[in-house]
């Protein structure tokens, strides 16, 4: 079992912060996560290093859930208008154009395990029932925070567009979206009340 090193895991923390500081400065942070990310600083045992409030993305893909031979051609985290991907699905992708809607993810790293289990509760309680503990090192435990909003839509397969009505699928996404978003409100409300 390893022990979490207080040095190392400070000095983690105050690079990751001054990181974030950084990049909200250039205009880089995700917007609809950017209060929760202050609030998680606020408090004296716990820290993030990435965090996501969700997003729309367009892969081209021979499947959704594929890194490797994917490639993301379009990415927002805010709701998007059918016109942002009609010029997308006029071109032939090179396997298929998928459509995914991805939930928040977010990555704590925590000073000690006695914190994990009532950032637990707070996860749970938010609808961040996918979580758990994916390390545990001398710089802190890191836990991966995932909502479970997660679909996929095959919008094109070579030259056969696969939807009928881009407009309806586009809505479709945009409320599995919100959905997301509504589980980061509950989270952040859980924050304010968590001691850790």
């Amino acid at each position: 079992m390893h022990l979490v090193d207080a040095a190392e895991w400070s000095r983690r923390r105050d690079e990751a912060y001054r990181r974030f500081l950084e990049d909200i400065e250039v205009g880089y942070v995700d917007r609809d996560v950017v209060e929760l990310i202050r609030l998680v600083f606020s408090k004296k045992r716990i820290f993030t290093t990435s965090s996501c409030s969700g997003r729309i993305t367009i892969v081209d893909a021979a499947y959704p859930w594929l890194r490797d031979e994917a490639y993301v051609l379009f990415k927002k985290h805010e709701p998007v208008d059918p016109s942002e991907i009609e010029p997308i699905i006029a071109s032939r992708p090179i396997h298929r154009y998928w459509l995914v809607v991805s939930g928040p993810i977010i990555h704590f790293i925590l000073a000690s395990l006695e914190d994990v289990q009532k950032l637990f509760t707070a996860l749970r309680e938010s609808g961040f029932k996918h979580s758990g503990v994916i390390s545990i090192t001398s710089a802190g435990v890191v836990v991966e925070a995932v909502s479970g909003v997660w679909t996929p839509f095959l919008l094109k397969d070579g030259d056969h567009t696969t939807v009928v009505s881009l407009q309806h699928v586009v809505g479709i996404a945009n409320s599995i979206l919100a959905e997301g978003k509504n589980r980061l409100g509950r989270l952040l409300k859980a924050f304010k009340e968590l001691e850790i």
